[in-house]
């Protein structure tokens, strides 16, 4: 082989090199940034589903604090309610238990 073949297949394997050299920094590169914008939109949607859940939970704490309230109110009637049926039958009672003393 010439010297001069020689030195075009060794300048061919040098381009060869270089080239495949290059093409792995591009793919690193690439890489990279698809991982970069990955993590972005990662991020964003995670960043997302935390205010729709915030917002949820207010709602949820909205609604319960309404229902906390219909349900403190119905319980107040009830009690009054109770109370006056008792009050209603604690003069009967007395009755009964003066009734049982005076007869007894």
């Amino acid at each position: 082989m010439s010297l001069d073949a020689m030195k075009q297949v060794a300048d061919a394997e040098a381009a060869a090199k270089q080239a495949v050299q290059e093409a792995s920094a591009r793919s690193k590169q690439r890489i990279s940034e698809a991982e970069s914008a990955g993590r972005e939109a990662y991020n964003a949607r995670m960043a997302e589903a935390q205010a729709r859940a915030d917002e949820l939970m207010a709602q949820a704490e909205k609604t319960a604090a309404a229902n906390r309230e219909e349900i403190l109110h119905h319980a107040e009637n009830q009690c009054a309610v109770l109370c006056a049926h008792a009050e209603g039958k604690l003069d009967e009672a007395s009755s009964r238990i003066v009734e049982r003393i005076v007869t007894g």
